[in-house]
């Protein structure tokens, strides 16, 4: 599927994203402050007024994530992999995942796949899978494993690493509504817009890019 972006440079680096055979390709930060002021024009302070903007969104969702606040991520914890990148499984969830795993056993954690798709172009694929399983069957793959366990409920969620660079600092929660119960990625501080039922969303590509190179 063609995925819909308004510039062949930018519908370039969004697939190289999405792909797990290249790797990955972020541009240089579209705003940077000029080396030389007598030679270099001066920045406009609109885009002053972003780049301070965007500093902060920044630091909140590091503040966010270290502060005590945040006991969601606090309480979730990476297993499997090594990364840098983090995301948070709520309360809703784990004790939604318990149930599920204790139910039947091989429900055993929430695979979370970012894949192109939807009236937004972006859409989540989650499915219930046998973690062992899946492990053996991906083992040349990067793939994460996070956990929350509280001692009495436990509850695993897996992402490839595509998939976690864009939903990284966000929840998995379980929500119920009129249309029924499902689980969701919330609070994503790089989803831009969404549709209403949040299936489908698309991401701030320039904040996304701009956290990667700060990893």
């Amino acid at each position: 599927m063609l995925l819909k972006r308004g510039s062949l440079q930018r519908r370039f680096n969004v697939t190289a994203l999405l792909s797990r055979s290249e790797p990955k390709s972020f541009k240089p930060s579209a705003f940077a402050f000029p080396s030389d002021p007598k030679t270099t024009p001066l920045p406009s302070s609109s885009s002053v007024v972003s780049s301070v903007k965007q500093q902060q969104d920044n630091d909140r969702v590091r503040e966010d994530i270290a502060g005590g606040n945040m006991s969601d991520f606090q309480a979730t914890r990476l297993i499997h992999g090594d990364t840098k990148k983090t995301i948070a499984i709520t309360e809703r969830a784990l004790n939604k995942l318990n149930k599920i795993h204790t139910a039947d056993p091989k429900d055993s954690a929430l695979h979370i796949q970012v894949e192109s798709g939807g009236c937004h172009g972006f859409q989540y694929n989650l499915n219930l899978v046998d973690l062992d399983k899946f492990l053996a069957e991906n083992k040349d793959e990067d793939v994460f494993v996070f956990e929350r366990d509280d001692g009495e409920r436990k509850g695993r969620i897996v992402l490839d690493d595509s998939s976690l660079t864009i939903l990284q600092d966000s929840k998995v929660d379980h929500t119920k509504e009129l249309i029924g119960s499902q689980f969701k990625v919330v609070d994503s501080p790089y989803t831009s817009t969404s549709c209403g039922c949040g299936a489908s969303f698309d991401f701030d590509f320039e904040k996304l890019e701009r956290k990667q190179e700060e990893n």
